[in-house]
């Protein structure tokens, strides 16, 4: 389940009133991977953090399936998330549990879908993306339980289930712990003198000329305008003076830029994840003991070929998490409540949505009552369903990650920082060199994602 809020230290309000080089709105993947690189490539450079809850990771970062891949169709998805990941496996590797565990993906797939994959799979190829592409007898071996054939069913033909065919297993993508991710970055920040503010909400940013005149009502249109600052409340209250202000806080990035005039390119949905226990039910403690697929003895992130329904194991605590695409009669939300509490997961979705397509591939899933269950806000780039990193004057915003911030918060922390040196062109982990603007809006050139769920 996601991580509770913890409040942090007492804030030396005063201590933290002042200008700096760059201000990073958002304490989420996103905002402390920025805020890292920033402060990491120019450690003279004045950085500070803050966010409106008391500790790092606890907005959307915090209530996501806290899963990544590199299993995309797009070639800067796959880019830029493997990438991120290898950076990650050499944290963990060096000492620092982020509790990241390759249990990989598996897409099961219809022939139609495979067929439709083939593309995709080229370019992961290309990319040196590895893939294993399953026949649907391989996987019946490997997953207890699994009806591939739906022929027979009638009400799985009423709903439009395909036959699982075959499946396409990512191993290289896993799960890891959000919150030791964002803290691990956030303190790192700190032990090279990044500054950080907690409990602290952004009301607004500040504009006002490049040149001024101390005439009341600037900057007026005819004079250059630009992002002055942030004005705050909570822990430390007042306005904050910058020369930069990085945007990372999601679809509220809309609170902030709409009344400035600028487009934040993305918009939310409401996501729910369902927690079920295999306590008492030997056939879901089979699956989730399932085997083949790594040296965890787990079964993978397993997505079925019908409305992006898909479960994984938390094994520690003997449950399955299990949430799915969630779009239909779902309302884009340009601007969201301040809060995450007004949006609640709903059992009767779980019983009436998920559950039917989820139970007709896996039955042993058909008795399993919800233990647990959570809702948060999925932050759309509804142009391509790819981040992207834009720049407007003094002003940087990071985003649209579409579901996987946790999955490319490293390449796009890089990312944010080249856009703030105005640099043609960046060197993601592992030597990667990078376009930034490729994911820009005046030069934008990326392909639509396809593998969203």
């Amino acid at each position: 389940m996601p991580p509770k809020a913890e409040m942090s230290g007492a804030v030396d309000a005063p201590a933290l009133m002042g200008r700096y080089d760059v201000v990073v709105v958002g304490a989420g993947i996103l905002g402390a991977a920025s805020a890292f690189h920033l402060k990491r490539n120019s450690p003279n450079r004045r950085v500070l953090l803050l966010d409106r809850f008391g500790a790092p990771g606890q907005g959307n970062t915090g209530r996501s399936n806290a899963m990544f891949r590199n299993t995309f169709t797009s070639n800067d998805n796959q880019i830029l998330s493997d990438s991120t990941i290898e950076c990650y496996l050499k944290v963990q590797s060096e000492g620092t549990d982020l509790g990241l565990q390759r249990i990989g993906y598996l897409w099961l797939m219809s022939n139609a879908q495979l067929s439709a994959s083939e593309g995709a799979l080229r370019l992961m190829d290309r990319n040196g993306i590895h893939t294993r592409r399953f026949a649907r007898a391989e996987i019946e071996e490997r997953m207890p339980g699994l009806r591939a054939d739906l022929s027979s069913d009638g009400e799985a033909e009423l709903m439009g289930l395909p036959d699982v065919d075959g499946g396409v297993f990512g191993p290289k993508c896993g799960r890891l712990d959000p919150d030791k991710l964002v803290r691990h970055y956030v303190r790192e920040f700190t032990r090279i003198g990044g500054l950080t503010a907690f409990s602290t909400n952004v009301d607004r940013l500040l504009v006002g000329p490049s040149k001024r005149l101390g005439i009341d009502g600037e900057p007026f249109v005819w004079q250059e305008s630009r992002v002055e600052g942030v004005q705050v409340s909570g822990a430390v209250n007042g306005a904050i003076g910058a020369d930069a202000v990085v945007l990372a806080c999601g679809a509220w990035g809309n609170q902030l830029l709409g009344p400035v005039g600028i487009d934040g390119h993305v918009g939310a949905k409401k996501r729910q994840l369902f927690s079920v226990s295999t306590k008492g039910s030997p056939p879901l403690g089979r699956l989730l003991h399932t085997k083949g697929f790594n040296d965890l003895g787990l079964p993978p992130l397993v997505v079925l070929p019908k409305a992006g329904v898909h479960f994984r194991p938390a094994a520690e605590e003997g449950d399955f998490w299990i949430g799915c695409e969630d779009e239909v009669n779902r309302p884009l939300i340009n601007v969201p409540e301040r809060s995450l509490e007004g949006y609640e997961a709903e059992r009767s979705f779980y019983e009436r949505s998920v559950s039917p397509v989820l139970s007709a591939y896996f039955p042993q899933f058909k008795s399993a009552a919800v233990k647990a269950m959570w809702a948060g806000l999925y932050s759309y780039n509804t142009l391509d369903y790819l981040p992207f990193v834009f720049r407007q004057g003094n002003l940087i915003a990071v985003g649209g990650d579409s579901g996987s911030g946790i999955m490319k918060g490293d390449s796009l922390g890089r990312i944010v920082d080249a856009v703030y040196r105005e640099a043609d062109e960046v060197s993601l982990y592992g030597g990667v060199q990078y376009d930034p603007s490729r994911i820009g809006f005046e030069r934008r050139r990326v392909e639509r994602e396809g593998w969203v769920i």
